[in-house]
């Protein structure tokens, strides 16, 4: 017996989940693309820009694949979902280890912010001192975050 893997060929989600619009952009083929749909993990508008059922995403969609806060989900490992769904109402994630939290600004799910809240491209850990920026989540990881709960 065969354990099926979920999500199918995640490196196309995990590349999506980095993507700065979070487009998808390669799939494999039709079949996983279309297990993206059904799964609510990807999602892709008409012409209008209203977001298309799974059934017909692919024969009438306009424009890319788009991940949704469900696939950004789908991927993560549960050190990974334990972190970004315990983040503070401002968005900083407390007591993350920092390999969690560097993986999770690989994908775009975190960003470092100093004391002053502005962004930067690295924890600031100098090897001696230890990490200066603490880890926020980004808009995609506040989505990712959201989807864990029942919208109402």
């Amino acid at each position: 017996m065969t354990v099926k893997t979920y999500p199918p060929a995640p490196k196309h989600l995990r590349a999506a989940c980095a993507h700065p619009q979070g487009h998808l952009t390669s799939h494999g083929s039709r079949a996983t693309l279309q297990a993206y749909l059904d799964d609510g993990l990807v999602y892709r508008n008409d012409a209008d820009g209203y977001r298309l059922p799974a059934e017909t995403a692919q024969a009438h969609g306009v424009g890319p694949y788009v991940i949704t806060g469900a696939g950004r989900r789908a991927i993560l490992n549960e050190s990974q979902l334990a972190a970004i769904d315990s983040a503070d109402e401002d968005g900083a994630l407390r007591n993350v280890s920092w390999p969690t939290a560097a993986a999770l600004a690989r994908l775009a799910l975190v960003e470092y912010r100093d004391a002053t809240g502005t962004p930067q491209p690295t924890d600031g850990d100098d090897g001696r001192t230890g990490p200066k920026h603490r880890p926020f989540l980004t808009p995609a990881g506040v989505e990712a975050a959201r989807a864990s709960k029942p919208q109402p």
